[in-house]
Formats: C-alpha cells, structure tokens, sequence
C-alpha cells in the first residue's frame, strides 16, 4: 500500500525486487518499460510524472568474474554520469 499511494497523475512507480539471477539487461528493460522517449536519446516517466524506483535485496545480485555486481553497476553509471547506454543502438540513453 505504502508506494501505491503515491501512483497518481504526479508519479510513476517501479518495484523490483532483486534476486541471484537479476542482472542489469533485466533492470534496464524494466525501467525503460515504464519511460518514453521525449527527445533524441532522452528518456522520462509519461507526461509530466516523476518516477519512483523501489528497489528491494539489491545486494543479492551474482558478483561477476570482475567482482561486481551488474545491476549496481548500472544504477551507479545512471547516478554518477547520468545516462545509460542503449544497448541496440550503442548510444547513451539520457
């Protein structure tokens, strides 16, 4: 009920709980489901909304042959450069 009460005209909310097998392709496919593309490579939330990620046992994630874990690595491109990557088109996703 907690996160639903914000779901209105104002906000979009997205829950993932994470697991094992989550790695950052499914992330990535998750939140772009939610977003659409305003301008150019500019993704946001439909209309004037705001989004709101809900993200539940992210620690719980494989770590890889690199020691990271995928889908915190996404997070941590998207808060510390701002965008992502396209994965079809190899461009940055704003």
């Amino acid at each position: 009920e907690g996160l639903h009460t914000l779901e209105n005209e104002s906000h979009t909310v997205v829950e993932m709980a994470f697991n094992f097998c989550t790695d950052s392709k499914r992330l990535q496919d998750q939140l772009e489901a939610v977003l659409e593309r305003k301008t150019g490579s500019v993704l946001a939330p439909p209309g004037a909304k705001r989004l709101v990620c809900f993200l539940d046992d992210l620690n719980t994630c494989a770590v890889d042959k690199y020691g990271t874990q995928q889908p915190v690595a996404f997070l941590r491109q998207h808060l510390d450069y701002g965008f992502w990557y396209d994965r079809k088109k190899l461009a940055a996703n704003e």
